[in-house]
């Protein structure tokens, strides 16, 4: 089926794009809506620390492993989001 594939991805990407949301927001002790998707980690304050406990997350979530840079190397939760799905595609 033509398209299938691509619907699937987006369709994986929004449900990551949400989950990393509430993610962020619970590590920032704010509410998801409050969090902008296209704005880089950095504006928030997201620390180290709080970095790692992210890529930690982010494995158990997903099953694969990540480098804990992940998080600054695709600082916002679209660019994130993006990378992931393609990381997870590639392993499946």
């Amino acid at each position: 089926m033509p398209g299938t594939t691509g619907q699937r991805t987006a369709s994986a990407q929004a449900a990551l794009r949400d989950w990393l949301t509430t993610e962020i927001a619970q590590l920032l002790g704010t509410a998801p809506e409050d969090i902008d998707r296209t704005a880089p980690f950095g504006e928030y304050g997201l620390e180290s620390i709080s970095g790692l406990t992210l890529a930690a997350a982010i494995e158990d979530h997903l099953g694969i492993e990540v480098d804990p840079t992940v998080v600054w190397d695709h600082p916002s939760i679209d660019a994130l989001a993006a990378h992931l799905t393609e990381a997870q595609a590639a392993t499946s």
